[in-house]
């Protein structure tokens, strides 16, 4: 390498630091981007968010027929389904139906098959707070532990065909899994405290002196 294209390299060097300083300056004079949420949000999140944004997904429970083109349309099979016969009405109905959230990718693969007689019995809300003290409370339960719901049956009539709607589901769902998972809980917490008296137990200072 010559002196000139040894001079060039370091100008050009100089001059990609001063632009990157430039930028970085420039920064401190501005109204911050970041607010702090949710206190300072004009408007709720949910408003502000796009107008495709796929959040948690919900099941219209009173309008599922039971077809499981959900689940069967998962990538990662996410949704559990189980159809059991009513020993008392003797018809098909329908004992669980679990989404895990903590698997789910967001595809909307589940939404678009769910158009067999019923319209948006599953899609996706625009909600979106998943924060949890355990996996556990991730999985949505739609229908309670015990409870039989039977299947919609579609009429005949297309124009009739209901469409889904936003609703309180995914809500209902996600504080039905976080208050049937209270031994689980338990668990975790028993563990996290044996984990912390464990690391406080091996630090220097908790040790008794040498005498």
């Amino acid at each position: 390498m010559d002196l000139s294209q040894y001079v060039k390299s370091i100008s050009h060097a100089a001059n990609t630091i001063l632009e990157g300083m430039a930028v970085t300056f420039s920064h401190l004079f501005r109204e911050p981007i970041t607010v702090q949420y949710p206190d300072k949000l004009d408007r709720p999140m949910s408003e502000l968010l796009p107008a495709r944004y796929r959040g948690f997904l919900e099941v219209q429970m009173d309008i599922c027929t039971g077809c499981k083109r959900c689940e069967k349309s998962c990538p990662i099979d996410c949704i559990a389904i189980d159809l059991v016969k009513d020993p008392v009405a003797k018809k098909q109905t329908m004992g669980r139906f679990d989404i895990d959230m903590g698997k789910c990718m967001y595809c909307g693969l589940c939404v678009e098959a769910c158009k067999h007689e019923s319209t948006g019995a599953i899609r996706h809300t625009r909600e979106f707070e998943a924060a949890s003290a355990s996996l556990d409370h991730l999985t949505f339960r739609f229908i309670p532990e015990g409870t039989l719901v039977p299947l919609y049956k579609a009429p005949k009539d297309l124009s009739e065909v209901p469409v889904g709607q936003y609703g309180p589901h995914a809500r209902e769902a996600r504080e039905r899994a976080m208050r049937d998972n209270p031994a689980r809980l338990k668990e975790l917490r028993t563990f996290w405290a044996a984990e912390r008296a464990a690391k406080i137990d091996a630090t220097p200072e908790a040790k008794p002196a040498k005498t």
